[in-house]
Formats: structure tokens, sequence, C-alpha cells
């Protein structure tokens, strides 16, 4: 599943792990995530934006790996500095992709993550 709110990160993002042989939700905010968590059977991989609206990314995190805790997750923000939503209570294994990320690295976090 992919999280972002940027419609334009998103459809990038989507397109070029489909095109990867990747088979995808996306999603542009972690409500719209949650109902998708609850809706499925179930997701190899979590990977979301930080910062969204409402919930933030390590929130929905937490909320996910509660209800799968096999599930991986990978992280992505724009933000040099401090994460937010106190990524001191996520585990510390998540990897946290930094934008901007070419499509390589992208590929090379994804396979890495799974």
């Amino acid at each position: 599943m992919l999280v972002e709110d940027d419609t334009a990160i998103r459809e990038l993002t989507e397109d070029v792990l489909s095109e990867s042989g990747y088979n995808l939700t996306a999603v542009g905010d972690a409500e719209a995530a949650v109902a998708a968590l609850c809706s499925a059977g179930s997701f190899d991989l979590l990977i979301s934006d930080i910062r969204l609206p409402g919930m933030n990314g390590c929130e929905l995190a937490r909320h996910a790996m509660t209800r799968d805790p096999a599930l991986r997750v990978l992280l992505m923000t724009g933000y040099a500095g401090q994460l937010a939503g106190d990524p001191e209570s996520l585990p510390r294994h998540i990897p946290v992709l930094r934008k901007p990320f070419t499509l390589r690295e992208l590929l090379e976090s994804v396979h890495a993550t799974i």
C-alpha cells in the first residue's frame, strides 16, 4: 500500500512500482489507508509519507503494525530535520526514504524493505 497526499508523487510512485511488477493500492491519506487495511486481507508493505493531513505516517505505521505485526513499513519524508509524529515510538528497523529520491533509490528501498 502506498500512502501519499501529493497527487503527482503518488501517481509517479504508483506507476514506477506497478511497472516494476508490484501490485499496490494507492491512497491519499491515512484515513483511506486505515479503511483499506480493514477491508483488505493483508499487505506485504506499507509505504507512507510521514507528513500527512490528519493522522501522520508514524501514527499510521504504529496502527498498521498493531493490526499486522509482520507488515513491513517504509516511510518517506521531504523534511531533513526531525521527523514528524514521534518517530522514537517506532521500531528502529523502519527505513526512511528521504525526498527527493530517484526512481532507482525508491526501487532499491522497496526491494530492501520487502
